[in-house]
């Protein structure tokens, strides 16, 4: 049989084509590849990930590296027979990753890792300072972590605490009202997401106290009361005769019941109280006697300054409303054993008496306690203005 040239090529060729296009898929099943994925992507800092994937085609005993965005290896995994790999790992910060394998590279997984803290709030006394201690993952000495006091629902304040080598932190808050305290501590850079924590509550205390009370409570007592400027001998954390008079004069001008000792109601009313103002604003020192409060006033510059507690003439013995200045004074007891007296209206003086009142009960006189009179003494010079009005 007699087969021509041209047949013979177009055969030849076509064989060709066929065995080229048999052959494509076997070269590109062997084009070297890798994989990688991660479960979960985002993930608390200690908390592990499981780094997976495989490589094409596919061998065991084929070491793999995970490389970072900085070209850090992070792990060696190794395929097993199926050309597969898995691999936990515990990234300390957010990072991007991608997997190696002879020179090809797999498309890059983002891991996002989210900062660890606790926080704990001390005793909220009213008036004191509670303080909020905690700890964070990562450790990052010197990064501020910021801290929130939260009254009931309502943040009230905020610091930035500084952490300090071992990851801790903390800072105070003056807690300046009753109520319900919580403490949110947050931590927030650039290498995590932003972790939060928040403490369990706290509920200031507001406890009844008089005279014979001792403690730290007390004592912001005694420092609220000098704050608003009325007269307490010495912030000793010793509720005594002195406080009860400071005590005294604050509830007088409160609106209060006139008693010496503190319930919650004086405590509310420390918190938010009434701030009486002077009737006279001048310069220097003068003296003003509120007789409706029962309150004496020492007045600076036109602010008061001192608030004690004082008892002036009854119905039948009153004494005087008017605009007076103090013309004499006598160290000691006087005659009728007034102590340390300031005379200002005739015979009418400011002095120490051993019974004070919550109630208008002298003769005519503006008696203070014992235990101010040769203080109040020292600020009323001869020539004093002494304002006495209701």
């Amino acid at each position: 049989m007699r087969i021509c040239a041209r047949h013979l090529i177009s055969l030849a060729t076509g064989c060709a084509l066929a065995l080229g296009v048999l052959a494509m898929p076997a070269a590109a099943a062997t084009t070297p590849a890798v994989t990688l994925a991660a479960t979960p992507t985002t993930v608390a800092i200690g908390q592990a990930v499981t780094l997976y994937g495989h490589v094409r085609p596919r061998q065991g005993g084929q070491a793999v590296k995970i490389v970072d965005q900085d070209g850090r290896v992070r792990a060696r995994p190794t395929t097993n027979s199926e050309g597969k790999y898995r691999v936990a790992f515990d990234p300390r910060q957010s990072m991007s990753l991608h997997a190696e394998w002879k020179d090809v590279k797999s498309p890059s997984v983002r891991l996002r890792v989210r900062a660890v803290l606790s926080v704990r709030l001390g005793g909220v006394l009213l008036f004191g300072t509670a303080v909020a201690r905690g700890k964070v993952r990562p450790i990052v000495r010197g990064a501020r972590v910021q801290v929130t006091l939260i009254r009931g629902y309502t943040p009230v304040a905020r610091r930035m605490a500084r952490m300090t080598a071992l990851g801790k932190f903390k800072t105070g808050f003056r807690v300046a009202k009753p109520g319900f305290y919580r403490v949110r501590a947050t931590f927030d850079d650039a290498d995590h997401l932003p972790g939060k924590a928040l403490s369990s509550g706290a509920r200031t205390p507001l406890p009844d106290l008089r005279a014979g009370s001792r403690g730290p409570i007390v004592g912001l007592l005694e420092r609220r009361l000098v704050a608003l400027h009325y007269r307490v001998a010495g912030v000793d954390q010793h509720f005594d005769y002195r406080t009860a008079d400071a005590v005294m004069a604050f509830r007088k001008v409160q609106g209060l019941p006139r008693v010496g000792t503190v319930n919650s109601k004086v405590w509310l009313k420390l918190a938010s109280p009434r701030v009486p103002k002077a009737r006279l604003r001048t310069k220097g020192r003068h003296v003003e006697v509120n007789q409706s409060l029962q309150v004496l006033y020492v007045v600076y510059g036109g602010k008061i300054t001192y608030i004690i507690h004082v008892s002036t003439g009854k119905p039948s013995t009153p004494t005087r409303d008017g605009s007076f200045r103090v013309w004499s004074k006598q160290v000691g007891f006087s005659p009728k054993h007034l102590y340390y007296p300031s005379f200002f209206d005739g015979q009418r003086a400011i002095h120490g008496w051993t019974e004070v009142p919550p109630y208008a009960a002298s003769h005519g006189c503006v008696r203070i306690p014992y235990w101010n009179a040769i203080w109040m003494f020292g600020l009323d010079p001869v020539g004093t203005r002494v304002l006495v009005y209701h």
